[in-house]
């Protein structure tokens, strides 16, 4: 149950009740007219295709000035360095700051000016609810000049463009099912942290359906383990209204993106350091949304539950069903959630 009290920042929680739909990003997609909602796919579709575009032109532009980077010691990371400086700034630029639908609010949490101190070579987690969030979190890196190379699914490298755009970035690609692929991305991984650059990871490997934390995959928190980097905790809300799971119309939205202080590995290695890093993702998203004044979903957003943490299983009520129709039936109370805790 809900218990009314003051947040971290002294103002008083918000008690359930009738909420206001005043604000763009408290219309859903389904509630919009068709025709509004693929008015603004369209728009988001052609500012991310654009960005894409006049990206992997400056990045061809800069390979065939710095080519002969690639023939040193250590070059390669100096080549992909530039090329994801070019990548992250335009698609930022033009897909989110540009975007007239998606709205951005950055907080750094534990700093009051600007993005806290991470030390080179750290890994930042972030939680994953939407396509969008890739876009997002480039966005928030860029805000706070941070330098990363992101870990994605090794599909969208066979996209047009997009995928040439990552492979020139020096993302990593990481092929599920395949354990030497994965071994070989690992490595570069950690050739790429003891360079001293950051990588971006969604460590649950795939979108949440219904907002819920799915279970963590274990690989590089036990990197962050083995080599003593800082573990990095982000998370995003909002996305999931931008653009939703499992289909492509998309919306108005207000994001808000965190980023928090770093989270060093300890003795209780990977295990424990993924319950922090998870714990940390809920208690910024909670003080982040329960301030927020122009979103009506911030009680009932999974982020802000004041249960505690654990790994979301799904169940079977709810398999099958679209996201929208998920989130219902579980508030509902009428699926059985098998340990689930929402995060």
């Amino acid at each position: 149950p809900f218990s009314p009290g003051l947040g971290r920042s002294g103002r008083p929680t918000r008690p359930p009740g009738p909420r206001r739909a005043s604000h763009p990003s408290a219309m859903s997609v389904v509630g919009k007219p068709p025709c509004a909602s693929y008015a603004i796919t369209l728009v988001v579709v052609l500012l991310i295709l654009l960005s894409a575009i006049i990206s992997f032109a400056l990045q061809i532009l800069a390979a065939l000035l710095t080519w002969p980077l690639l023939l040193c010691s250590n070059g390669r990371d100096r080549f992909h360095h530039i090329q994801s400086q070019i990548w992250r700034g335009v698609v930022s630029i033009l897909s989110v700051g540009l975007n007239p639908f998606w709205c951005q609010k950055t907080h750094w949490v534990g700093s009051a000016v600007g993005p806290p101190d991470i030390v080179p070579g750290s890994i930042i987690f972030c939680n994953h609810r939407s396509n969008a969030d890739p876009f997002m979190v480039s966005w928030l890196l860029l805000m706070g000049c941070i330098e990363a190379r992101f870990i994605y699914k090794s599909s969208l490298g066979k996209l047009p463009i997009l995928g040439w755009n990552c492979v020139l970035a020096g993302d990593l690609p990481v092929h599920f099912g395949d354990k030497q692929r994965i071994a070989k991305m690992l490595d570069r991984a950690r050739e790429v942290l003891e360079q001293g650059y950051h990588v971006v990871v969604f460590p649950e490997g795939t979108r949440s359906p219904s907002g819920l934390l799915q279970e963590f995959k274990p690989s590089f928190f036990q990197i962050c383990a083995e080599l003593g980097c800082p573990a990095v905790p982000a998370c995003v809300t909002g996305t999931e209204r931008a653009w939703p799971h499992g289909g492509f119309r998309m919306g108005c939205a207000t994001v808000h993106l965190a980023i928090g202080e770093a989270v060093m590995p300890g003795r209780g290695g990977a295990e424990l350091l993924s319950s922090q890093i998870a714990s940390k993702m809920q208690e910024m998203a909670r003080e982040v949304l329960l301030e927020r004044e122009d979103d009506v979903d911030g009680v009932d957003d999974p982020f802000v539950s004041g249960r505690p943490y654990s790994y979301w299983q799904p169940p079977k009520e709810i398999e099958g069903l679209l996201p929208e129709e998920q989130m219902k039936l579980l508030r509902s109370g009428k699926a059985h959630e098998r340990g689930a805790h929402l995060f």
